[in-house]
């Protein structure tokens, strides 16, 4: 039997949704706080996310306000695809296989939810295109989506990749496989990768600190290509555990472009982690500068680099999601 397909949810934003444009040079006003919230309960209680949940027996769990909808939908994600236990890496992690219906059903309702088939933005210019770091295979195919988007008209003043100093010494057996050098931390591998997708030279402008924690950043960058590239390896808010996307965020506005006020961006992602991910930049972006943030995400399942997302993982992302509209819905609250 064919899985149902849904229309494509869409995700908040203070930017037009899906179907609409921003005219050129039109001017930004402060975030639709009321818009935000309709757009969350939207997703929440689509005809996808119902579909979704009736598949492993929890359609009839969402009532009350749009909190108490979010609080069930997290708790329900929490026992049933929290396949990281809340504390693995992805890598690490053991999944569970479907039968072909059951996985074209749950694959449907996660297109719909965003978690697939958002590569190409909606609008033509931006002001900056921020490219989220990952290890070398992610990143060769969103920094190779990222180009290819700008090579096919899409305008921005700059390009920037948001990594950290994460120790990855193990990716350096793909790193020359492809051509790359020595990639030590993942802001190493996003600047390879961007370099590569871009014909980059090696960066002849650095600067690097430590915050007042103790925490240490570095920025390269490359002006020998249009846009400009630029590289952060941003430090973490959270002493003792790796800078994660929500600090890649706040370091951009903080020590590659302070301030962004009203600014249009362009996320680029892997196309699972394309909700979550928005969700977050919406909420450190949107919420505090007025940013409007599209984002989009490489096809995983047709990718030179990187293996199809098996199935337990966008589940897993899925998750991730209702996390991040979560934290979107208290933070607008």
């Amino acid at each position: 039997m064919t899985a149902t397909v849904f229309s494509s949810v869409p995700l908040p934003t203070i930017g037009p949704g899906i179907g609409e444009r921003t005219a050129a040079g039109a001017e930004l006003g402060p975030p639709d706080r009321a818009r935000l919230v309709e757009r969350i309960a939207f997703w929440v209680d689509s005809p996808a996310m119902t579909a979704l949940l009736g598949e492993f027996g929890g359609g009839q769990r969402l009532a009350g306000s749009l909190a108490d909808r979010l609080r069930a939908l997290e708790e329900f994600s929490a026992t049933r695809w929290d396949y990281r236990k809340g504390q693995l890496e992805r890598h690490q992690v053991v999944g569970e296989t479907f039968t072909a219906p059951t996985d074209a059903r749950i694959r449907s309702a996660a297109r719909s939810l965003g978690l697939a088939g958002r590569v190409v933005p909606r609008n033509r210019r931006f002001d900056h295109v921020l490219v989220l770091g990952g290890g070398v295979r992610t990143m060769m195919a969103r920094a190779h989506l990222a180009a290819t988007i700008l090579r096919q008209g899409v305008r921005a003043t700059s390009v920037a990749g948001l990594g950290s100093l994460r120790p990855i010494p193990e990716q350096n057996v793909f790193a020359a496989q492809l051509g790359l050098g020595d990639v030590a931390t993942e802001g190493d591998a996003v600047d390879e990768a961007l370099r590569h997708a871009f014909g980059a030279a090696p960066a002849t402008e650095q600067r690097s600190g430590t915050t007042e924690t103790g925490q240490s950043w570095w920025v390269r960058s490359h002006r020998d290509v249009q846009p400009p590239v630029h590289v952060l390896a941003a430090p973490s808010n959270r002493p003792g555990q790796r800078a994660n996307t929500a600090d890649t965020l706040i370091g951009w506005a903080e020590l590659l472009q302070p301030a962004p006020v009203g600014m249009r961006l362009l996320l680029v992602t892997t196309d699972i982690f394309v909700p979550f991910q928005h969700c977050d930049a919406v909420r450190l972006l949107s919420l505090r500068f007025g940013c409007d943030v599209e984002t989009v995400g490489f096809d995983s399942d047709v990718n030179p680099w990187v293996p199809p997302a098996p199935t337990s993982a966008i589940l897993q992302e899925v998750r991730s999601a209702i996390r991040s509209m979560q934290a979107l819905y208290e933070a607008l609250s």
